[in-house]
């Protein structure tokens, strides 16, 4: 269900809470833990107070920036950044160069108290897809298993993801459907702080965050062709406490996707388009069990997407969806229908709430209608919602 092809809109406000497992609170309740790190995060984080960290250069390290694999320079490199000393560490990738990386995974945890990826040059992935079908490898850069990791340095991810696309089953019908690998991944970290980098063109999603808590992400730039598939911005996984703001995302799939066992999920100031829109889901595939709860999308723009924002669910596996709220969303629908609430007939939808919106169609009128579901409309609502016959 969803607001169906939301061509331009600016979303001020929206509460978002599929779930009823959890008490509701305001936004400022909920979110006032990971608020606190967003006034604080710069690249300059890491010299607030104490002794200097120590830098690590991956140039140091036999790092050459020359077309040939990088790879084992950075991992011996990372090696010493994340256990060399109880202090503060930065691992430095240099500005104005340029690296090759095979899939490589930076591990935790580490001896250092915190540690900053500082990439202010730019990371090529080979453009080979035998690199990652022959190993049969899912991830390009993964940062795993570390506490009080931050990522930042105005640098650029290029996934050179173009052979991904181009043979993916979804364009051409006759190739086999394989999963591509997606540009960085964050599993099992927390305190953790990615902001201020580049991250374009990843064979299948750009950044994902999986078991993870106390996330902050801002001031990201992703980019994908609009017909790339399965070209996710962000999206999020099993992970509480999860800020994502001031960000530009244009892909071709979802800007961000926020799927099961994820908790208190903050989204604001997002420009999103090209893409699919902002997404909870999808919920409940092969009829199994999916919980998201708590979250707020506010001060979003969609310009040029297929959707605006969704709460995804499969059929089949009667997933609840209860107390959503639509606050103050203006926008043109490129489609006739704007708003529809499709629900099941076992789980019918609750609580859902319309307040201040105001949605047309491009020379027309645009539809909202509703079926298996409870909507109570505030304040004013265009178009009016009607139920399903």
């Amino acid at each position: 269900m969803g607001l169906e092809r939301l061509l331009l809109a600016s979303i001020v406000a929206m509460w978002i809470s599929p779930s009823i497992l959890l008490p509701l609170a305001s936004s400022e309740e909920i979110f006032l833990e990971a608020e606190g790190p967003a006034a604080e995060s710069s690249d300059e984080l890491w010299l607030r107070s104490g002794p200097p960290p120590r830098v690590v250069d991956v140039d140091d390290y036999g790092a050459r920036a020359n077309g040939c694999d990088d790879t084992e320079a950075f991992l011996a490199a990372w090696r010493e950044a994340c256990n060399s000393s109880d202090y503060r560490s930065v691992y430095l990738v240099p500005e104005g160069k340029t690296y090759l990386l095979m899939p490589v995974s930076f591990c935790g945890p580490c001896r250092a108290i915190s540690i900053t990826a500082m990439i202010k040059g730019t990371l090529e992935a080979p453009s080979n897809r035998s690199v990652w079908l022959d190993r049969n490898l899912q991830e390009w850069i993964t940062f795993e298993g570390i506490d009080r990791l931050h990522v930042l340095g105005g640098g650029t991810l290029n996934g050179n993801g173009q052979q991904w696309w181009i043979n993916s089953c979804k364009l051409n019908r006759s190739m086999r459907c394989v999963t591509g690998p997606t540009a960085i991944y964050f599993r099992r970290c927390t305190h953790l702080v990615v902001e201020d980098l580049e991250v374009r063109d990843s064979m299948q999603m750009h950044v994902a965050i999986a078991y993870s808590w106390n996330v902050l992400v801002s001031k990201m730039f992703i980019a994908a062709p609009g017909w790339s598939p399965n070209t996710d911005g962000i999206h999020v996984s099993n992970s509480k406490e999860v800020s994502i703001s001031d960000c530009t995302i244009s892909t071709g799939d979802d800007c961000i996707s926020i799927v099961t066992g994820s908790m208190f999920v903050r989204v604001t100031g997002i420009f999103c388009g090209p893409g699919h829109g902002i997404s909870i889901g999808s919920l409940g595939a092969n009829n199994s069990w999916a919980h998201v709860s708590d979250v707020l999308v506010e001060k979003a723009t969609l310009l040029g997407t297929t959707n605006g924002v969704r709460i995804k669910t499969w059929q089949g596996s009667a997933i609840a969806v209860r107390n959503i709220h639509y606050r103050n969303i203006y926008g043109t629908s490129a489609s006739k229908v704007a708003i529809n609430f499709i629900c099941s007939e076992v789980v019918c939808c609750d609580g859902i709430q319309m307040q201040d919106i105001y949605l047309v169609g491009e020379g027309r009128y645009a539809t909202c209608s509703y079926k298996n579901a409870t909507v109570v409309q505030l304040g004013y609502s265009f178009p009016f919602c009607g139920a399903e016959m």
